[in-house]
């Protein structure tokens, strides 16, 4: 049962990034010329896959994480070489290498907090292994920039996409979403566009007859946190300002 349940979800969604794909590649000019958002490298084919890491590790999982972002940075790197780029890869090389060669060390840190989202001894998993335990997905499958500047291509995509965002969310069913930086957040897609509802300041999806909080991280390049260090996090501020972000949201839901 297990062995077709991963089967039955890999072929979803590679079912669902093919729909998604063809969708991109006759987007209307009217909606490319805003959700392109100014980069010039990026082309309508140009498609990023993502979802879950490790299927089998995935679907064990007492509580299964998603890490939503707003896009990458294929402008400047994959869009020049790779047309269609696959995140779910680029986890499994970090995975079994070790090697974080990411500028904003996004793998390593997101790794830092599915450990403290799941509640897991920082110290008994390392990071490569933790970084196949989780799912991840990007609003924008094409990419941009370094940064998503006032966010409009992000939401212009979220808007004519919502169906299939929406579907892979449900595919990947987790049971903790977080998005990782609080602009992406604030601009609210999720209950705007992709059936999230939200009360007294915290937002669900339903998905499957179950309640998901919406968790709200820092950027995992941010540096500039104002709070405490999480407690065993000394060799590490940063990562220590970011752990604690994550437990007070977690604290925000009843779940610490």
């Amino acid at each position: 049962m297990t062995k077709m349940t991963e089967i039955r979800k890999s072929e979803q969604l590679e079912q669902l990034f093919l729909e998604w794909s063809n969708a991109q590649e006759n987007e209307p000019d009217t909606v490319w010329r805003i959700t392109n958002g100014g980069n010039a490298n990026i082309t309508k084919e140009h498609f990023r896959r993502d979802g879950i890491i490790d299927d089998e590790t995935y679907d064990k999982e007492r509580v299964k994480v998603l890490f939503i972002s707003a896009e990458a940075n294929d402008n400047e790197y994959s869009a020049l070489t790779n047309p269609h780029p696959n995140s779910v890869n680029d986890y499994r090389e970090y995975h079994l290498t070790g090697n974080e060669t990411w500028k904003g060390r996004m793998r390593e840190r997101l790794a830092e907090m599915y450990k403290v989202i799941s509640d897991i001894d920082r110290n008994s998993m390392s990071n490569p292994e933790a970084a196949i335990h989780f799912a991840i997905m990007d609003i924008n499958k094409r990419g941009g920039g370094p940064d998503i500047k006032n966010g409009k291509h992000i939401e212009a995509y979220c808007r004519y996409y919502a169906s299939f965002i929406r579907k892979e969310i449900e595919i990947i069913e987790p049971d903790i979403i977080a998005i990782i930086g609080t602009n992406l957040y604030n601009m609210n897609l999720h209950c705007r566009f992709l059936g999230a509802f939200s009360k007294n300041g915290k937002c669900w999806f339903e998905l499957s007859g179950k309640k998901v909080p919406i968790l709200s991280l820092w950027q995992t390049s941010y540096y500039q946190g104002r709070n405490k260090p999480l407690a065993g996090y000394e060799d590490n501020r940063i990562i220590g300002k970011q752990a604690a972000r994550c437990v007070e949201e977690l604290k925000r839901f009843g779940l610490r």
